[in-house]
């Protein structure tokens, strides 16, 4: 009895060892001050271009009133902007519309690429062109539950932060977005274009919004690693991935901010929309109003879908329906936003004729995600790409 007591408390250790955690609630940034922590060791001036803003606050960075002159750069006749949602497995639409307008050189040279989740992780390939595109093709539809996730444990859902240990997803990552192409980010900062990257600050709930350009072009420690874990955040789904723990500084003091899939603030963004993109085109002796593309990786309607009266499918469903009402109104901002702006905004999205089947339970289906791939690059391919209607 003695010995079996033994082994009950020996595990209880074990159990309660493996709940803690070297993030403490004590180390969180303070709700006070969280808007005003940095990062990088960069030093908040008003004239300096931000490593990270939030979503919606006034900004001059991309355009200064006083000096009528912007730090961005346009090839062609009207600013471009490309935003790309999240969408999980549905990236592969993504890339497959991204890669059809490449094969057919119809892959414009947006001056600002913006990203949320799976949106985040095509936005650098998007962004560099060239011969990076081909290579989405190769790692969006590369990616398996196997490489992304290694091993998991459920129980650790409840004990834990995530039922993987996110290495496997920052390990991917780290192989993807190589320190040369990070160099290569930096340079086309340098030329005049912004790379965004949207990512959830869990505690306040708010969009935070990454200037992966500046980063790479920055002098901070380890800005590869940095950017990893940005990308990293922006992908993971709370509860899948743990989130991941970014170093601030506030006031003089060190604390840690909790980021998690964009996707919980903004399944798509284009920013700052407080910048007059009106008189920015006009500094660059532009007479063509800007315009924004948007890639919605996934539908922006709920197709009809007898479901089982059971909970798991019951909680599937609801939140595929509440990512796919989210997206409308994010949608319904961004085309608001362009009208007050005078910004043309076209949009391309998973019509609800795509029915390809989902032949497994791994959350990147092979199959699906190539018939998504296919059906992405033929409208690309057609010219059916942009749409201004919702459905």
């Amino acid at each position: 009895m003695n010995h079996v007591k033994q082994i009950a408390a020996i595990l209880l250790l074990m159990l309660i060892a493996g709940c803690s955690t070297t993030h403490t609630l004590d180390l969180r940034v303070p709700e006070q001050g969280y808007e005003q922590a940095t990062v990088g060791g960069e030093a908040k001036s008003p004239n300096a271009e931000p490593l990270r803003f939030w979503a919606g606050e006034p900004s001059t960075f991309l355009y200064s009133d006083l000096t009528k002159s912007t730090p961005l750069t346009v090839q062609g006749d009207a600013l471009n902007i490309l935003v790309l949602s999240g969408g999980g497995a549905k990236g592969a639409f993504g890339a497959g519309v991204v890669n059809g307008l490449y094969d057919h050189d119809q892959l414009e040279q947006y001056t600002i690429v913006t990203g949320v989740s799976a949106g985040a992780l095509i936005a650098p390939f998007a962004f560099l062109g060239g011969d990076e595109v081909p290579r989405l093709k190769q790692v969006m539809l590369g990616i398996n539950d196997k490489e992304i996730m290694g091993k998991r444990n459920f129980l650790n859902t409840l004990f834990k932060d995530a039922f993987t240990n996110g290495d496997n997803m920052l390990e991917f990552i780290a192989s993807v977005y190589t320190p040369e192409m990070i160099a290569d980010i930096a340079k086309q900062h340098n030329a005049g274009r912004r790379l965004f990257i949207g990512t959830t600050q869990f505690d306040s709930g708010r969009l935070s919004i990454w200037n992966i350009g500046a980063i790479a072009n920055s002098n901070i420690d380890n800005k590869a690693g940095f950017i990893h874990q940005i990308l990293a955040a922006s992908a993971s789904i709370p509860g899948v991935f743990p989130p991941q723990f970014i170093k601030v500084d506030y006031q003089g003091e060190a604390y840690e901010e909790l980021h998690v899939d964009g996707g919980l603030s903004a399944q798509m963004f284009f920013e700052p929309v407080t910048t007059d993109y009106g008189k920015l085109s006009k500094a660059l002796g532009l007479t063509q109003q800007p315009y924004i593309h948007v890639i919605r990786n996934g539908m922006l309607t709920m197709p009809y879908e007898v479901i089982p009266d059971k909970g798991m499918a019951l909680l599937t469903r609801s939140l595929k329906s509440l990512t796919v009402l989210q997206s409308r109104g994010d949608l319904y901002k961004m085309l608001y936003d362009s009208q007050l702006q005078q910004i043309d905004l076209s949009f391309t999205y998973v019509d609800n004729e795509f029915d390809a089947p989902v032949e497994t339970k791994a959350m990147f289906d092979f199959e699906y995600m190539q018939a998504l791939y296919n059906y992405g690059y033929d409208k690309a391919v057609k010219g059916q790409v942009w749409s201004k209607q919702l459905p």
